[in-house]
């Protein structure tokens, strides 16, 4: 969920020792063994803390001044944006467990989609999308028995 953070490698370093969290204990916490708890918001205060950092120092604001979600600032489509709303009706209080639940919303509403601003990247990902679409059509009598 935390993929699309492109902050530099000072503000994460910053933000990993601003909430007392070890290199190790970030890389067990963001393992994919652990999405289940990450989605259900079942981890340390610590961690909720860290991602608010992290966030707050992202090139995109997805904050309001008074630390609340801005769906304008976070360029959200329509339909992200409903869903975003609707999962953020019952958000805590507390501004890291507050900004933590914002992050899981937009995870699950697909925000932010992945935006290629590369045009290689862009046409590499098109192409390996038709590939996959083509590998599914393929069926036993596609092949040719020797």
């Amino acid at each position: 969920p935390f993929d699309f953070f492109e902050g530099s490698l000072f503000d994460f370093d910053d933000c990993l020792r601003l909430n007392n969290i070890s290199i190790n204990e970030y890389e067990n916490f963001e393992r994919f063994e652990n999405l289940e708890k990450v989605l259900s918001e079942n981890v340390e205060l610590k961690f909720k803390c860290n991602i608010k950092c992290q966030l707050e120092r992202e090139p995109m604001k997805w904050l309001s001044d008074q630390g609340k979600m801005d769906l304008k600032l976070m360029n959200a489509t329509e339909k992200a944006a409903e869903s975003i709303t609707k999962c953020m009706e019952q958000a805590p209080e507390n501004p890291c467990e507050y900004t933590f639940k914002l992050v899981i919303c937009a995870f699950r509403a697909d925000h932010p989609s992945i935006n290629y601003e590369d045009t290689d990247a862009a046409e590499l990902a098109a192409g390996w999308e038709e590939e996959q679409e083509e590998e599914a059509d393929i069926d036993d009598d596609d092949y040719i028995d020797y």
